[in-house]
């Protein structure tokens, strides 16, 4: 890790906030016994706080529950949190399994703690199936924790948040003695149309109702949205960004709106805007729609390009020769 790997560090330095950043190698959920000695030392030097605050997303969001106490916190801010890693309570949950599985001594220590900090607040979105069944879990067993559902922010409230240009606000409202949710979440409310990603997530939401042309709509707005940040010179997470555009080519393919997808394709294709590489989804467009002459000239560019073709280029070129789109001769 870097020197500039806090998560949040550029915030806290220009709030002139002092702040111990703990960064995993890898995604184990502070599974280890080195934890212990890790941990000693940031409580040795946070002694010098007036307050201790612990805040974390999704991992970082279990971790500071269970580590609340441990630290002595004042206050705990935790965001799309996991209730448990291990046994029934996490069962439910497959999204890490691929790291769940490597980390040899699970343990939800935390479910035996007491008395945690009086001021717990708990960021989700209660649309969001495995987060919205987390923080309910977690409720049930922190019964004064504060849970604030911020509809449409899925699991990167984080991001949602920090796009809105309402992060600062969230924070520190928390950290006061009154803070007002239903206020922070009035703000939220007039706030989110700025973050594609909560455009996304109601595209999502919209479609797991059967409102595809509902969907459809909302995907567009996403997309325009990050292109207005862009615009704007406002910060774009490249990642989240990418993430949005993926789930609107999932959409198109899932509801055959070839259409649509074309004319995404030749907005995006210069990768200028989003650093995606759309190629493969584009001829694989080309095959579905029966565009024998669009999806040869695609596979020469690809070719011309001086990429290789990947198995899956490979795989639509030899389906487009069997359904008669194209010949062999097409690609020399």
């Amino acid at each position: 890790m870097t020197k500039d790997s806090g998560f949040g560090k550029v915030f806290f330095e220009n709030k002139k906030i002092s702040c111990i950043y703990v960064i995993p190698t890898w995604n184990h959920w502070y599974q280890y016994e080195y934890m212990k000695d890790a941990l000693e030392i940031v409580r040795v030097l946070a002694k010098g706080f007036k307050k201790v605050v612990l805040y974390g997303v999704s991992m970082g969001g279990y971790g500071v529950l269970k580590y609340a106490n441990y630290l002595n916190a004042c206050d705990v801010i935790s965001i799309s949190p996991q209730a448990a890693v291990t046994g029934p309570q996490s069962e439910f949950d497959t999204r890490f399994l691929q790291f769940w599985n490597k980390i040899n001594h699970k343990s939800d220590s935390w479910h035996a703690e007491q008395n945690f900090p009086l001021n717990i607040t708990i960021f989700y979105d209660r649309y969001h199936y495995e987060d919205g069944r987390h923080a309910r879990l977690i409720s049930q067993h922190i019964r004064h924790a504060k849970l604030i559902s911020l509809p449409f922010s899925g699991h990167e409230v984080f991001a949602v948040l920090n796009e809105s240009g309402i992060l600062s606000d969230f924070v520190f409202s928390l950290l006061s003695a009154n803070a007002n949710h239903a206020e922070l979440l009035s703000k939220y409310r007039r706030n989110r149309a700025k973050s594609g990603v909560s455009w996304m997530y109601a595209a999502r939401n919209s479609l797991a109702r059967n409102r595809a042309d509902s969907a459809g709509r909302l995907y567009k707005k996403a997309i325009d949205v990050i292109e207005w940040r862009k615009l704007n010179g406002l910060t774009i997470d490249a990642a989240k960004a990418k993430m949005t555009l993926l789930s609107f080519v999932e959409y198109c393919f899932s509801t055959r709106n070839y259409a649509l997808f074309c004319d995404m394709y030749s907005r995006f294709s210069n990768r200028k805007l989003i650093n995606v590489d759309l190629t493969e989804h584009y001829i694989e467009c080309c095959l579905l729609k029966g565009d024998g002459s669009a999806f040869v000239a695609a596979v020469q560019a690809l070719d011309k390009s001086g990429k290789v073709r990947s198995s899956k280029v490979k795989n639509l070129t030899k389906q487009a020769i069997e359904r008669s789109i194209a010949t062999a001769s097409d690609f020399g």
